[in-house]
Formats: C-alpha cells, sequence, structure tokens
C-alpha cells in the first residue's frame, strides 16, 4: 500500500515555480496604490473643506482644453489595448507584436505631450504651484506624480520594444514585458480616478 502510495507520488507531474516576480510587481503596484489613494484623499478633504472658494482655473473650464484633455484621456485608455493585444501576439509567436507596442508608446507620448501643453497653458494664466494655493498645490502634484509614472512607464515599454526586437523576450521568457505591462494598465486606471475627481466633478 505504501509502495503504491509513493509510486503515485512519484508520478505526479512536476508543479510549475511560484511566479515571484510577478508577484513582486503586484506588490509593488499595491504600495503605489496606497500612495495615490492617500494623494487622492487628501486632495478631496481639501476640496470638501476648501466648499465654494474651490474655484477651477479659466484655463481648465475651457472648452478646447477640456476637449484635448478628453482626447489625451482615450488615447491613454487605447493604449491598455494595445499593449494587451502586443502581449498576445508577443507571446504567442504571431507577428505584428512589435509594432502594436510601438503603437502603445505614441498613444502615451501623446498624453505626456497634452499635459506638457496644459501645464504650459496653465502657467501662462497664472495658475501655478507658488500661485494658486492649496488647489493649485494638490492638482500640479497629482497630476505630476502621475505623468513621472507614465513616464517611467513609457521608459518600461520601451526598453520591452528593445528586448524584443532583440529577441530577448519570447514566449518562454516574457517576465519583463508581463511586469510592464502591469505597470502600464495600473497607471491607466490611477488616471480614470484623477480624470474624474480634477476635471470632472
Amino acid at each position: 500500500m505504501q509502495a503504491t502510495a509513493a509510486l503515485t507520488v512519484d508520478h505526479l507531474p512536476p508543479q510549475p515555480p511560484p511566479n515571484v516576480i510577478r508577484f513582486g510587481m503586484l506588490t509593488f503596484l499595491a504600495s503605489e496604490a496606497m500612495l495615490f489613494g492617500g494623494l487622492i484623499g487628501g486632495y478631496i478633504v481639501l476640496r470638501s473643506g476648501a466648499g465654494p472658494g474651490w474655484q477651477m482655473p479659466e484655463a481648465l473650464k475651457n472648452p478646447t482644453t477640456m476637449a484635448q484633455t478628453f482626447v489625451a484621456t482615450i488615447m491613454l485608455l487605447s493604449s491598455s489595448f494595445t499593449l494587451h493585444f502586443s502581449e498576445v501576439r508577443i507571446l504567442r509567436g504571431q507577428r505584428g507584436g512589435r509594432l502594436l507596442l510601438l503603437l502603445t508608446l505614441v498613444l502615451g507620448g501623446c498624453f505626456l505631450a497634452n499635459q506638457a501643453h496644459e501645464w504650459f497653458s496653465l502657467y501662462h494664466e497664472g495658475f501655478w504651484f507658488n500661485t494658486a494655493g492649496i488647489m493649485g498645490s494638490s492638482f500640479f502634484v497629482l497630476t505630476g506624480f502621475h505623468g513621472m509614472h507614465v513616464f517611467i512607464g513609457a521608459l518600461l515599454l520601451l526598453a520591452a520594444l528593445v528586448r524584443t526586437a532583440l529577441g530577448l523576450i519570447t514566449p518562454e521568457r516574457h517576465a519583463f514585458l508581463d511586469c510592464s505591462s502591469l505597470y502600464w494598465h495600473f497607471v491607466d486606471i490611477v488616471w480614470i480616478f484623477l480624470f474624474t475627481i480634477l476635471y470632472i466633478l
């Protein structure tokens, strides 16, 4: 009976090792989520306490600026889809994965370019870190912190694109692309909350 049990255990298929790299990235993103949660929570508390005195600058209420920011938001959210399908094609060894990854970078770059243009417009409107009180500080901290994350994500995706072109990312070895994708999707989700509380509410 014991010999049969031992034989059965010996013939079990080997279990895949735990994906430590993916777990590490998810843990890091959880800490980032708490950080953004604190910043967003602080903004909401400050805005609620200010009441009617919390006025959005004219540069942000401008319909043209709102339209541009909305289009930039659609681009950023669309980049998550292009990245997903890029990853699927790369992992399946299909063609077109690198092109979709490049398109993801272009969409992210357009989002950053719009944010830089928006900051430039706000500066000339007189709305800046040290001229608009708590609201100015809150707005620039939130959008600037997020913009920095988008820039870092773009660097990671650029590195993933280069590694893919060099054959270093394959269907068997793709941890770097997987972690970069998780980071990019997280940044996109955070922007949904920021866009809602900063531009719509």
